[in-house]
């Protein structure tokens, strides 16, 4: 009998959820394609909040960080990048922990 990994599966669907959330967001706010260089501060938030939530529930995790990512081409790159990195970084505390 095989196991089916529903976990994985919840990942997968969040991670739809999330980008095409910050797909919507980035056309409605951006009508040009990489225009600005500043940094996206909703996308920033919503990076580092998925980011915090990382070690608690890992697919609402995945949905907060896909938000950048799935942004327009050009936007919430460096915003992914820094969420990615934090996350990354209390991974590695709490296994020292």
């Amino acid at each position: 009998m095989t196991i089916v990994p529903y976990y994985l599966l919840y990942c997968v669907i969040a991670f739809i959820i999330g980008s095409s959330f910050g797909l919507s967001y980035s056309y409605k706010k951006y009508s040009t394609p990489y225009s600005e260089k500043k940094t996206d501060k909703l996308a920033l938030i919503i990076a580092l909040i998925g980011s915090a939530l990382f070690i608690v529930y890992m697919p609402l995790s995945i949905a907060f960080l896909s938000f950048p990512l799935g942004m327009r081409a050009g936007y919430g790159s460096k915003e992914f990048y820094m969420g990615i990195l934090i996350a990354l970084l209390i991974y590695f505390i709490t296994l020292v922990i």
